[in-house]
């Protein structure tokens, strides 16, 4: 678990890496978040249906859990009493079962207003792409 660092603009710089998180998916994963979300396609929560008719290996996760992990990671850094003023990303690749995504980020900028910009992204312990070409924009005091 990362701890809240109430992180200060003056504190950071360009180039600077946030701590990255990682995240084992598994099925619970797909249920609990289908039921928070109201998306129910069973290739993220019936087995058999991404197999046998979607034909993918396994259950895949939402794009969308992803993106909340991504933006939680960014969260976990800044602390209170930042913000996440904006998010964005490209969906690149499925998370299946088993599978362990890392959540990174770099700071791209500082902008007037005590803005911050970051390059974000997340990716599979093999290095291939879940998450590209991702963009923050955070506050800090």
């Amino acid at each position: 678990m990362i701890e809240l660092c109430n992180l200060k603009y003056d504190d950071v710089q360009v180039g600077q890496e946030i701590p990255s998180f990682s995240h084992k998916f598994d099925r619970m994963d797909a249920i609990v978040y289908a039921g928070a979300s109201g998306d129910f396609n069973p290739i993220h929560t019936n087995p058999y249906f991404a197999k046998e008719v979607a034909m993918l290996p396994d259950v895949i996760a939402h794009g969308l859990f992803n993106m909340a992990l991504l933006g939680k990671t960014v969260m976990d850094w800044i602390g209170d009493p930042g913000y996440l003023k904006k998010l964005s990303c490209q969906f690149r690749g499925m998370v299946i079962p088993g599978d362990t995504v890392i959540f990174k980020g770099r700071v791209r900028e500082k902008l007037e207003g005590n803005l911050v910009v970051l390059d974000v992204w997340a990716e599979k312990e093999d290095g291939s792409d879940v998450l590209k070409g991702g963009e923050a924009v955070v506050w800090l005091p």
